[in-house]
């Protein structure tokens, strides 16, 4: 029997030989890769991973209670209950929810980055205090048993502390927008800071600012500068909070931990530490931030009710809204932090 050589080199084609099984080739997507690769990806952003998941799950949750505490800041109501319901007769369900965008897009970028600056930062303050003392805090704190230390918190400290100065210009223009959409209802009246502007039922039909008509607005009127009104008091409290949040959460966890013993889930020590950590440093920044909030949200109001608006919300006390932030702070960070560590335990265990 002859073999043709040149059979052996030409190429497969199906109307020559129909009956014969093509190759099958491998599937080439871009967008799929191997196990080893994406395990690899994942340990080394692992605090970005951990922190955008978690922090969208933990803004989603908070959203009505924070449409709230903004109302308290920025209005003359005499309680919680009465903000609620003014909420519910004069916006409607959407009154909770408005102004949930921009925290959703905006403050999971903001937290990847405060997350990132403070991780980088801790390690970076803890080298320092090797290199002087020959002891590493961070070594000596992942240490089972152990109890807080003042070079410890000394670390934590700072490293919030760079962590908020440094996000600072990031968080403020989409703070602004969110505040100034989420009380956009009652700029729109005069009323917006008038004792009996939560019994008005006209506000209902008010129309509604969405964030990108805001910040168009914003800069219409008060150019690029605007964006970043109220910027010094933001930066402020952000700096001295994110300071103190830090501190607070690795040394309240360091404790728990030792107390619970063996107790290695997230939802133990990190829970509680969440809980505590979010709400001992607003009773130093919430002051600022009310300053802020009331700057920010009549940046959109006449000239004159921008005056009258100012003068009323004065009268009222700067700690105005401090017990529905307190709870939706606590919620917020309870669910923001367990899941952070969860996620972040999770990528540890996956194999290298």
């Amino acid at each position: 029997m002859t073999i043709d050589k040149r059979a052996e080199h030409a190429p497969y084609s199906p109307s020559a030989n129909s009956e014969s099984t093509p190759a099958i080739m491998p599937s080439q997507n871009a967008w799929i890769m191997d196990d080893p690769t994406r395990n690899k990806l994942l340990k080394k952003y692992k605090t970005q991973v951990a922190s955008g998941v978690s922090t969208v799950c933990a803004t989603l949750s908070v959203t009505p209670l924070e449409n709230v505490k903004t109302r308290m800041q920025t209005h003359n109501f005499k309680n919680i209950f009465q903000c609620i319901r003014y909420l519910w007769r004069t916006e409607g369900p959407r009154g909770y929810v408005a102004g949930c965008l921009p925290p959703l897009a905006s403050v999971t970028a903001v937290r990847v980055v405060n997350f990132t600056t403070y991780n980088w930062a801790k390690h970076a303050i803890s080298d320092t205090f090797q290199s002087i003392t020959g002891e590493s805090p961070l070594e000596e704190y992942k240490k089972p048993g152990s109890t807080p230390s003042v070079a410890g918190i000394l670390t934590f400290t700072g490293a919030g502390l760079l962590a908020g100065l440094v996000t600072s210009p990031l968080a403020c223009p989409f703070e602004l927008a969110k505040n100034v959409v989420q009380t956009s209802v009652l700029v729109s009246n005069r009323a917006m800071a008038a004792p009996d502007a939560a019994r008005d039922p006209s506000l209902r039909r008010k129309p509604r600012l969405g964030t990108i008509q805001a910040i168009k607005q914003i800069v219409k009127r008060h150019g690029f500068r605007g964006l970043y009104t109220g910027f010094g008091l933001h930066a402020m409290r952000d700096t001295v909070g994110s300071a103190l949040y830090f501190s607070v959460y690795e040394t309240v966890k360091q404790v728990a931990a030792k107390e619970l013993g063996s107790d290695k889930t997230p939802f133990g020590a990190p829970m509680i530490a969440g809980a505590i950590c979010s709400t001992v440093p607003w009773f130093c920044t919430y002051p600022l931030d009310t300053r802020k909030t009331r700057a920010q949200s009549v940046l959109l109001g006449k000239t004159k009710e921008i005056g009258e608006a100012s003068v009323a919300v004065a009268k009222s006390s700067m700690y105005k809204g401090l017990s529905i932030i307190l709870i939706r702070t606590g919620v917020n960070n309870m669910i923001l932090l367990s899941i952070f560590e969860y996620i972040k335990a999770r990528i540890d265990e996956l194999p290298a």
